[in-house]
């Protein structure tokens, strides 16, 4: 029981250095974090990244094409895995260039080696959120889009 303690004492450090990655929109600490071999992959009909340095490069785009924000929301920890529902906010400009806020919920699911590096990523949103937020600042809600 307490090697599993310990397992998740040392997953929610490596989440919380994560997220931080993630709030402060920095390239080079979330693809440090990831193991050479790494798959990221938002599934909205796009393809998966695959390796530390393509997801770095993602990042750096994703980072300069989108202005958004996280809301925390459940975190579970396994042996080698974390779960984490959160919403993505973006404040978005309708076609009249009249602002307003969005919001996407997504889930995140983790999977680490025993080296302690992120080996997989994948994020699921809310697709009829995220459409209806596009749609409305008269963006292409198609794929590819998210992080």
């Amino acid at each position: 029981m307490r090697a599993i303690a310990e397992q998740s004492n040392d997953l929610e450090k490596l989440f919380a250095r994560y997220h931080v990655g993630w709030t402060t929109r920095n390239p080079d600490l979330i693809a440090s974090l990831h193991s050479d071999d790494t798959v990221f992959w938002v599934h909205d009909g796009s393809e998966p990244v695959n390796g530390r340095e393509a997801l770095r490069q993602h990042c750096i785009g994703l980072f300069a094409k989108y202005q958004f924000g996280l809301e925390e929301g459940r975190k579970l920890f396994g042996a080698d895995h974390w779960i984490f529902e959160g919403s993505m906010t973006m404040d978005l400009l309708d076609p009249n260039g009249k602002p307003f806020p969005a919001k996407v919920e997504m889930v995140d699911v983790v999977t680490v080696n025993e080296s302690g590096e992120v080996t997989r990523k994948d994020v699921y949103l809310n697709g009829s959120q995220k459409d209806a937020a596009f749609s409305r600042a008269g963006l292409d809600a198609g794929r590819g889009h998210q992080g």
